[in-house]
């Protein structure tokens, strides 16, 4: 089922990979899965057969999905029981969902005959409810919370008279589902889940089956449950890193409209005043809306290069430029090595491309050719584009950061050091000439939400790939025993943000471990995990007069590049060996630190 399209999946075919998955139960629960997830679901409704769903649409992700079923109305007892089955569960997400016409009946019911004082006090009461058991599930629970927000009702109670009304039933909606808004922003590990959207989206008509409700408490059409499941996947991924990093375009009929080679630069439609020509403009503009999200952008394309360089430069009037782009393989050669050639250009695993076009045929042989990238066959009416991108899973984030934002600008820069490196005849000497300056800052709460990026996503140089949640950083960081430092870089060609991480634990008996270390893949090869270790030798051992440090390296598929970092840093091998879980020790009387002299270190405290 990895290869199913979402969006498209029926209900009938959603129950037929549901019996396939449990017919292979329990193997099939774990096996053969890249990732597993654990949903605990809360509320004051009947939530079956959601987790049903939430399974198939998780398998079809290559993830395992685990459920926690609550009682009706329980999920307060629930989570202050320490003893309880949920807080045994350990959920990596908590869905918590709060049907109003149980948690306030009076304005569900009887909106028309109330007051603005009593409206206003039942507001309060809803918000403070939902806060209440979102403190409740953040304290007992080190997973990720998504909480409803309250969908507006089909039909406001006075009518069309509604608008009329001093207090809108409408407006009371939009404004307490604000305040949901207002009252998590600054909570790192709570999103609101957007249930308003998606039944307008669904239809509200179509998405409630009042029937179900009144027997068994079940508020929701069989329709409606793949829509909140493909939606509770994408918070997951979100939430765990689980994010495609690279989108990669054909060009002829799929930036524009027509084939470059055949109608010319001017021929091809893409711009105002033709309808085809608006949907591809617009698909242009939703792509861009994905760079500013921190998504590099990357074109695969049978072409002649020159004329694509020429189409670019004379098309001003297109939203995309040559310069959104990180990389480009256009040429004669099959598209599949193109896009090998790409991510070893951006330096990313094929596991974080996702290729759209518009060729069945090439589509189909880059599934088989390269069945890590995901790879999304364009429908043939291009008004469908725009809203297409919106579909596919991977691009969600949690948060937006500054670094995202810079993600292309990074990237450009380190074209211009490749070039730059091809003029000198010894890696010293231009490494010399970078001038790089890295900054080391013992972390705070400013560095928080990158720290959880770097431990999700980055795999290369990651000595154990270790995936730390947002609550576990937040407790390291709370623990005076944990040190976290943050790595920034920048050099003569530009800034790369924050590009590594450390974790240091005092561990007792004059001992510290290096939980853990992160080194973005493109600050790679530069000496700067050299320059950080060099500081970590004369905090520890020299200033702290620690008798030892201690390291772990677990090897991945992918973490080969920091397998012997170790070892040429001038630690022991004490336990373990090549190709498994290695142990090492620095004594204290063995530290010495390693010339990096290119390197300037500067350091900062933040707390």
């Amino acid at each position: 089922c990895r290869d199913i399209d979402i969006p498209s999946i029926t209900t009938s075919a959603a129950r037929k990979i549901l019996r396939a998955l449990h017919k292979h139960a329990p193997a099939a629960a774990d096996a053969g899965f890249a990732n597993a997830v654990k949903v605990a679901y809360l509320g004051n409704i009947t939530f079956e057969p959601l987790p049903d769903y939430v399974e198939v649409v998780a398998a079809c992700r290559n993830l395992a999905a685990k459920a926690y079923i609550g009682g009706f109305d329980q999920y307060m007892q629930e989570l202050i029981n320490d003893a309880s089955a949920l807080n045994a569960f350990d959920a990596d997400v908590i869905f918590i969902n709060l049907a109003l016409r149980e948690l306030a009946s009076d304005i569900y019911s009887g909106f028309a005959g109330m007051e603005a004082d009593e409206i206003d006090a039942v507001q309060s009461m809803i918000l403070d409810k939902a806060q209440q058991v979102v403190s409740l599930a953040l304290e007992r629970q080190h997973g990720h919370v998504l909480i409803s927000n309250f969908p507006a009702p089909a039909s406001y109670h006075l009518g069309i008279a509604d608008q009329k009304r001093a207090f809108r039933e409408s407006e009371f909606y939009s404004k307490l589902n604000t305040a949901m808004l207002d009252t998590f922003r600054n909570e790192s590990r709570v999103h609101v889940f957007d249930m308003e959207r998606l039944t307008s989206l669904f239809g509200k008509e179509n998405a409630y089956d009042e029937k179900m409700y009144y027997m068994a408490k079940v508020p929701w059409t069989e329709g409606f449950y793949l829509r909140i499941a493909d939606q509770l996947i994408r918070h997951f991924e979100a939430a765990s890193g689980l994010v495609k990093k690279c989108l990669v375009l054909d060009l002829d009929n799929t930036l524009w409209g027509g084939v470059l080679g055949e109608s010319g630069v001017h021929g091809v439609k893409v711009g105002h005043g033709d309808g085809e020509g608006e949907a591809f403009y617009d698909f242009q503009r939703a792509i861009l809306a994905l760079k500013n999200r921190g998504i590099l952008l990357a074109i695969c394309s049978k072409n002649n290069p020159e004329d694509v360089d020429e189409l670019f430069e004379q098309r001003t009037d297109m939203p995309l430029k040559l310069e959104d782009f990180s990389a480009m393989q256009v040429s004669w050669d099959m598209k599949h090595d193109g896009l090998e050639r790409i991510a070893r250009q951006l330096n990313i695993g094929l596991d974080s491309l996702v290729f759209i076009d518009d060729n069945p045929a090439e589509c189909e042989l880059i599934r088989q050719m390269l069945p890590q990238v995901d790879v999304i066959l364009l429908p043939p009416d291009p008004s469908k584009y725009p809203s297409l991108l919106a579909s596919i899973h991977g691009f969600d984030k949690a948060v937006v950061t500054s670094e995202d934002r810079e993600k292309t600008r990074q990237y450009a820069e380190n074209t211009n050091r490749a070039q730059h490196q091809a003029s000198f005849d010894n890696i010293e000497s231009y490494l010399e000439s970078l001038q790089t300056e890295i900054t080391i800052v013992s972390a705070g709460e400013n560095e928080k939400m990158r720290i959880h990026q770097l431990f999700s996503k980055t795999n290369q140089f990651n000595v154990t790939t270790r995936r730390y949640s947002m609550a576990e950083v937040e407790d390291m960081m709370e623990r005076p025993h944990f040190d976290l430092y943050t790595i920034q870089a920048r050099d003569r060609f530009g800034d790369l943000g924050i590009i590594g991480l450390c974790v240091i634990e005092d561990a007792g008996n004059a001992e510290a471990f290096i939980d853990s270390f992160i080194l973005s893949c493109r600050a790679m090869g530069r000496g700067i995990e050299t320059a950080m270790l060099n500081y970590i030798k004369e905090e520890y051992i020299g200033r702290r007069t620690f008798d030892r440090l201690r390291a772990l390296f677990i090897p991945t598929a992918k973490n080969k590049p920091a397998m012997n970092f170790y070892t040429e840093q001038g630690f022991s091998l004490t336990e373990g060996e090549t190709g498994i879980e290695c142990h090492y020790t620095l004594l204290s009387d063995d530290s010495e630190l390693l010339s990096c002299h290119w390197i300037k270190v500067n350091e900062r405290n933040e707390q």
